[in-house]
């Protein structure tokens, strides 16, 4: 029988707040001014209406200060309109309209400051850090969040307390982004004052603040994990957050239960981490340890089970029993984690068809595994069937059937090469050594392109086909 370290595990733990691109923080602002639709309940938003609207109103050769603030607005909703509804209209034209907005207000401000002018500005802003950041201008989204701070900071320094909300609001944002960008002190310190602003404010009773706070420690309990900061500091983050959460579900918002069961997600799998990584006095403590990780991914299982079968809820069901089921195959519990993926496959086979990539290499990725806990029980024969659905779907990827790119389609090899790897392992406990040495050739053969000067991924590459050629050479 193969031992567990000569198969390869597809997922040690599936991270719900990266997967699926159901962050546990949106990328979007945490305070946005009013939306047309917002403004105007009930009224559908007339496009024709509010162009004739600007038109008049920049027609008027000399206008009052109600009538710059009023352009001004019309600019805004008409901007805000034409982006969330991918209506007729590029981004020019949308950053062309905020440009408008600020320069009308701008004039109004010079004629005297204005509490109300100045905070409509940093709204603009903020408004333009948000387009920025959906159409993935990260460093522009900065610039404008960075620029709606400043604008709103004198504000704050007066002692006003929705400026200081807001604020909070495009740190929290801000901060985010300053993580995916690696970079890692200006996050946390993004992080650490939007949750001081937002304990500080006089509104820390409603509801709304201590949702932005657990979300700001979730965001810093995912931050904690990249700078290695010690377990015990990760799990404060994270417990401070289910705190929050669970405070605002007694309010009577059940709608978080979804948000508390993915925080205690992230909780196991950070604690799964360091046990993964750190030595035990002895093997009952060892125990305990993973038997309440595994308690508690039960726990949220249960969560997201009885919340129903929505998109979302449904995605990070697929998430969570896919993290318990390649921990328990980590550890060895091979019934145990054949039984989840089997549940897997059973409940979520539409995910194999479906047309979203990234969906269809996770449930070849629980393929793939279900393949590992075979070999771990010795059903060899049975094992190879998983691994040639695992590459199956992984092969299909690099078909005309989903619209990607050559980039975009180069993101899927490394995983089609493990599935290969663990083939061929599976074909030489069977003694079919032809056929194990044709998948390894196979897997490096693959992974050649993709072998590149400004391959960010190079070193796990080289890694992949090392371990291919040394599988390659015992069986040849």
């Amino acid at each position: 029988m193969l031992t567990p370290s000569e198969w390869i595990s597809v997922f040690s733990f599936v991270d719900l707040g990266t997967v699926l691109g159901l962050a546990v923080l949106p990328l979007v602002a945490s305070v946005v001014a009013s939306t047309p639709n917002q403004e105007e309940a009930g009224t559908e938003f007339d496009e024709n209406k509010v162009r004739s609207q600007i038109d008049e109103w920049e027609k008027v050769p000399t206008r009052t200060l109600e009538q710059q603030e009023a352009l001004a607005q019309l600019y805004v909703k008409l901007a805000i309109w034409l982006y969330e509804s991918d209506a007729e209209g590029d981004l020019q034209e949308i950053f062309d309209l905020f440009s408008k907005a600020e320069a009308v207000l701008r004039q109004t401000l010079a004629q005297g400051e204005d509490e109300e002018i100045r905070r409509k500005l940093g709204m603009i802003d903020l408004h333009r850090a948000v387009v920025c950041n959906d159409c993935d201008g990260m460093d522009e989204a900065v610039h404008y969040y960075t620029t709606a701070i400043e604008t709103l900071m004198p504000l704050d320094h007066k002692g006003d307390g929705e400026a200081k909300y807001d604020i909070a609001g495009m740190k929290l944002n801000r901060g985010q982004i300053f993580h995916e960008l690696g970079e890692i002190e200006k996050a946390n310190k993004d992080y650490d004052e939007a949750f001081l602003a937002y304990r500080a404010v006089e509104k820390i009773s409603d509801l709304d603040t201590r949702f932005y706070m657990a979300k700001v420690s979730v965001a810093q309990g995912s931050l904690y994990r990249d700078m290695d900061e010690p377990l015990e500091r990760i799990i404060d983050a994270y417990n401070r957050a289910m705190r929050l959460f669970v405070e605002l579900i007694d309010a009577g918002e059940k709608e978080h239960e979804q948000e508390l069961a993915n925080v205690l997600m992230d909780r196991c799998t950070a604690s799964y981490e360091s046990y993964m990584n750190q030595g035990f006095e002895c093997e009952a403590d060892r125990k305990s340890k993973f038997d309440d990780v595994l308690l508690n991914v039960g726990r949220a299982i249960e969560i997201l089970d009885r919340l129903g079968d929505g998109e979302t809820v449904r995605c990070d069901l697929f998430n969570a029993y896919t993290t318990q089921g390649a921990m328990l195959l980590d550890l060895e519990q091979f019934p145990e984690s054949l039984e989840v993926f089997d549940r897997l496959i059973r409940d979520f086979s539409d995910f194999a068809t479906e047309t979203d990539p990234t969906l269809v290499n996770q449930f070849a990725a629980v393929r793939e595994n279900r393949g590992c806990a075979l070999i771990g029980l010795g059903r060899f024969d049975e094992a190879l069937g998983d691994f040639n659905q695992a590459i199956a779907c992984r092969e299909h990827l690099q078909s005309p059937d989903f619209d990607l790119d050559d980039d975009e389609r180069k993101i899927f090899v490394p995983s089609l090469t493990t599935a290969y790897a663990n083939r061929a392992n599976a074909y030489a406990a069977l003694n079919k050594l032809g056929e194990a040495r044709t998948d390894c050739q196979t897997g490096i053969t693959l992974l050649q392109p993709l072998k590149t000067a400004d391959n960010e991924d190079n070193e796990e590459i080289e890694e992949i086909e090392s371990m291919l050629k040394a599988l390659l050479e015992k069986w040849s």
